[in-house]
């Protein structure tokens, strides 16, 4: 059966060290969708990122160049001869005839400038330090399988289960819609641009069905933590190898050093004394 190895070994240091930087990865990972999650929250339940504390559309600032984009004509000699200036005032600020809410042209909500820039730097940051995390941490937890297996130390079915979880995680995090555009699940981490085209339509009031709110919830706030639970079952799975592998830590403080090990001197088998004479010096 094989025995754990000593935490001071070189096969010890390297799991210990394989485990430390799992962890932080782990808690990266955390970070970045706790982060998502709180810019989810303050686009969708407040009215703080949009200019005048209202969403609405970004509509142009010509009612003439609205309806052009809607139909696809160019109405702006018809507009000169049909609206006065006063009318034209008017139309700029309320739209008699918005164009289609679902249209790519239409996706662009009235948010302040500084919180489009800071969503524009902190939303792609938290994509790619998400999917460094994950994939750095699939790569970690193969090396620790190796480096037991080499070691001959037990816990390899945890560690094989964990490596599973984590390559499971790994899928759920890849930002599919990158490479295949019609991918009906996206990863755990969303994009700016997802973001404002999915909640766009709720925000700003427009009539939207109940499945459109189910998938908002499903996407932003289901998935996420459907995603925090399969990285939580591997870090356990990975802990539980590992504390196998290197043992109970009593035990291991119980264990000397290899060093002392090598340092103590073997004993040597002495015949103890007879409690009576052998006068005929017969073998024993």
């Amino acid at each position: 059966m094989p025995s754990p190895v000593h935490p001071y070994s070189d096969y010890g240091v390297a799991l210990r060290t394989l485990r430390t930087a799992r962890g932080w990865l782990g808690f990266l990972l955390l970070i970045c969708v706790v982060w998502q999650f709180i810019g989810f929250c303050l686009m969708y339940y407040t009215q703080q990122p949009y200019k005048g504390s209202h969403a609405t559309w970004s509509w142009p600032a010509n009612l003439e160049e609205a309806r052009a984009r809607l139909h696809g004509k160019n109405h702006s000699t018809t507009a000169a001869a049909t609206h006065t200036a006063g009318e034209a005032a008017t139309a700029a600020s309320q739209p008699e005839e918005p164009f289609y809410p679902g249209s790519k042209q239409s996706r662009d909500l009235n948010i302040r400038d500084q919180w489009n820039t800071a969503y524009g730097m902190l939303v792609p940051l938290t994509q790619l330090a998400g999917l460094i995390a994950v994939s750095s941490q699939a790569i970690i937890l193969f090396i620790t399988l190796l480096v037991v297996l080499v070691a001959q130390a037990p816990g390899v079915a945890q560690l094989t289960r964990a490596l599973i979880w984590s390559v499971l995680l790994l899928f759920m995090f890849l930002p599919w819609r990158y490479f295949l555009k019609d991918f009906p699940i996206n990863g755990v981490i969303y994009s700016y641009s997802e973001l404002l085209d999915l909640i766009g339509p709720i925000v700003v009031g427009d009539k939207v069905y109940r499945y459109q709110v189910f998938i908002i919830y499903a996407r932003f706030i289901i998935w996420p933590i459907v995603g925090l639970f399969v990285a939580l079952v591997t870090a356990e799975r990975y802990r539980a190898g590992i504390m196998i592998a290197i043992g109970h830590p009593l035990q291991s403080m119980l264990q000397p050093r290899p060093s002392a090990i090598a340092a103590t001197p073997r004993a040597t088998a002495t015949i103890p004394s007879l409690p009576f004479p052998n006068p005929e010096n017969k073998p024993l």
